[in-house]
């Protein structure tokens, strides 16, 4: 039988009139259910597993509960958004903004998916002495029975262990003994966990269509016209030793500007009318397409500049001489990978200071390479055709000094550049970043920053005002010192306890969020954010139905049930 887990979205926006009333399941839920319960035949038989599905967004992106799912009309980016008001409330989605471009799409005709049913292994917690089994792992997925209602089983990522403190910390999860003075550490994450929670900010593949060939809306320019050149759409070449000019330290500079359209510059976009102010290059915040759904927008455009980044792209190497640099910036301190293509050798360098050895790259020989290159959780790492020479990567910070505030070099955060004869292209360029944990789920303040919303001329109550308000404060270097962080709030774990966390910080209805009601099933004196071991159901660990992809002919059996459909196989995943 397949159950429930809830993750719960908190301080849910107020429900908007009813404009439409949404169709039951009805026929859907039938015909996916026959081919559910034949996979699950398959696949449980013989094992410890339980199936569940995820109604809400609280692990959004990584699990999805009943959304919509869209390709962009704009830039052909394909995003999701929260679709749970349709059954809470009755009233229909129309719309999402993009993830990629922020183009408000009408999404009315889209189907609404069911959201992911996930299989859940039990014996590793009640029987630990299994081969293969064990206590639970920070980072791990989990279901448990909510604590505030045990009947309820709720599903998110375990974030505190026992006997600790945790703080949470511009974005980051923070530890240290519980008892201790000592300072907070950083808890960065397993590489595998890293590259799934990351979230998309820009695929350079997918440009607006309504911005092509207009030079102030591109993301990747040249500093110099002689320097990169783009040949076939998104693929850019260098030959520093033709003659390409370089900044004064010799470098030939591609670089990404965040430049995005605000509401009102896509309002005028689209009715093909003379735009209300200039592009302007803004910080990277924690923007969920999920949370963005139309008419009621959830929660408002996150504010919380995200200064952990990840560039993936395709190098090829045309000629075995130069330097080629990967940099990343935060805080205004450069973090770069410099790839030796003579001698094959890669180093890391913070503010122009080398930090970790040199190792072998793997790239000597001309070719075409997969290069990534991160900035994650205090911790430098790269990846080339899938090795990582640095290991785990190359650490730099345990997370206890001050986090850094933006800078003016945060408006143009990566950059690739060649020097000393490199002669290459770079293509595929997707900017990604990694997810940001807010110190509340969504209420209160509504933001990590100190006195944000008292500021002059912000308006919430205007969805395209505010987004215009905001991203000027996000395009003004003299204004970042507004975002002051908070105070942070810390929980102290207590032995045999767990702290857990969506991964749709902004819209979790987590352990920073519970009242601790209800202690009567638990003997011990719990804080209201602590889930007992005794409560853990099991490890989340595979998505077999995604829900059913339709393709072919529209043919509507209700508004959301279209045949034919197929297998999700391209979402069916093992859950980091």
């Amino acid at each position: 039988m397949t159950r429930t887990a809830t993750a719960e979205a908190a301080n849910k926006p107020a429900t908007p009139p009813k404009d439409k009333e949404r169709p039951k399941e009805g026929h859907r839920e039938t015909i996916e259910s026959i081919v559910v319960a034949f996979l699950l035949a398959l696949l449980v038989r013989g094992f410890a597993a339980e199936a569940f599905v995820i109604p809400t967004g609280s692990m959004a992106p990584t699990l999805m509960g009943r959304h919509k799912q869209a390709t962009c009309v704009e830039c052909g980016e394909e995003f999701v958004v929260n679709a749970a008001e349709e059954v809470e409330g009755g009233t229909a989605v129309i719309g999402g903004l993009c993830s990629n471009c922020r183009f408000p799409n009408r999404l009315d005709d889209a189907p609404s998916f069911k959201g992911d049913r996930i299989l859940v292994m039990k014996f590793p917690f009640d029987l630990p002495f299994l081969p293969g089994a064990g206590l639970p792992k920070r980072w791990d997925v989990i279901v448990f029975k909510y604590p505030e209602n045990p009947e309820q089983n709720y599903i998110k990522r375990l974030v505190g262990l026992p006997d600790e403190e945790l703080m949470v910390r511009g974005g980051d999860i923070l530890t240290r003994p519980r008892g201790s003075d000592g300072p907070f550490r950083i808890e960065r994450k397993p590489l595998g966990h890293q590259r799934a929670m990351q979230m998309l900010v820009y695929d350079d593949a997918h440009r607006p269509r309504s911005l092509k060939g207009l030079p102030e809306w591109r993301r990747w320019t040249s500093e110099s016209s002689t320097s990169w050149r783009e040949g076939p759409t998104g693929t850019f070449s260098v030959d520093v030793e033709a003659g390409g000019q370089a900044d004064p330290a010799g470098w030939a500079v591609l670089r990404y500007r965040n430049i995005i359209p605000d509401a009102r510059q896509w309002e005028a976009i689209a009715q093909g009318q003379r735009i209300p102010h200039p592009p302007r290059a803004t910080l990277i915040t924690d923007n969920y397409s999920y949370n963005t759904t139309i008419p009621s927008y959830g929660s408002p455009i996150p504010p919380h500049w995200v200064g952990d980044l990840t560039i993936e792209s395709r190098l090829e190497v045309k000629s075995s001489a130069g330097l080629v640099r990967y940099r990343l910036v935060k805080g205004g301190v450069d973090h770069d990978c410099v790839l030796d293509l003579a001698k094959g050798e890669a180093q890391c360098f913070r503010n122009g200071r080398p930090i970790g050895p040199k190792v072998s790259s793997g790239i000597k020989a001309q070719g075409t390479h997969d290069v990534t290159f991160a900035n994650v959780d205090g911790r430098l790492t790269l990846w080339v055709d899938g090795r990582t020479p640095f290991g785990d990567g190359v650490a730099y910070d345990d997370g206890a000094g001050t986090p850094p505030t933006p800078k003016a070099a945060d408006l143009t955060p990566v950059s690739i550049a060649g020097r000393d004869g490199a002669k290459v292209a770079i293509s595929d360029l997707i900017l990604r970043r990694d997810i940001y944990y807010t110190q509340d789920p969504s209420g209160g303040s509504g933001s990590d920053y100190d006195g944000l919303w008292t500021l002059p001329s912000f308006n919430r109550d205007d969805p395209a005002q505010y987004s215009v308000d905001l991203f000027n404060l996000l395009a003004d270097p003299g204004r970042f010192g507004t975002l002051t962080l908070r105070e942070p709030r810390t929980y102290s774990i207590s032995p045999d306890h767990y702290m857990m966390m969506g991964d749709n910080s902004p819209r979790s209805k987590d352990g920073r969020a519970w009242e601790n009601r209800d202690r009567d099933w638990d003997p011990n004196e719990r804080q209201s954010w602590e889930v007992p071991r005794a409560a853990l159901i099991g490890k989340a660990f595979f998505v077999y139905w995604p829900h059913g992809k339709p393709f072919g002919p529209d043919i509507r059996i209700t508004h959301d049930l279209r045949i034919p459909f197929r297998p999700y196989l391209e979402r069916m995943k093992w859950i980091r």
